[in-house]
């Protein structure tokens, strides 16, 4: 079953990713610039250098909603909710 975005463990899941993007962000820029990071957990799981790609693995593996995917070096853009700002991108 499909996780909601509003799920608390959704939430906790995608905040837990963002901030540890964040921290990471400006060292992988360097060798990682333009591909798309798979996380879970707080972690990179994997590197990509496909959103698409990124995004079948990550249902595969854990499910929807239970991953996020950030691409380095690509600033998100503020669509006014935390959780759209988080979701898969084209």
């Amino acid at each position: 079953m499909a996780a909601e975005l509003h799920d608390p463990d959704v939430i906790a899941e995608m905040d837990k990713n963002w901030e540890a993007f964040k921290k990471i962000e400006k060292s992988m820029e360097m060798q990682h610039r333009g591909k798309t990071l798979l996380m879970r957990n707080g972690e990179v799981v994997d590197i990509f250098n496909d959103n698409g790609d990124a995004y079948k693995i990550g249902c595969e593996k854990f499910g929807l909603g239970r991953f996020s995917l950030q691409v380095v070096g690509q600033r998100p853009v503020d669509l006014g909710s935390h959780a759209i700002s988080l979701s898969v991108t084209d």
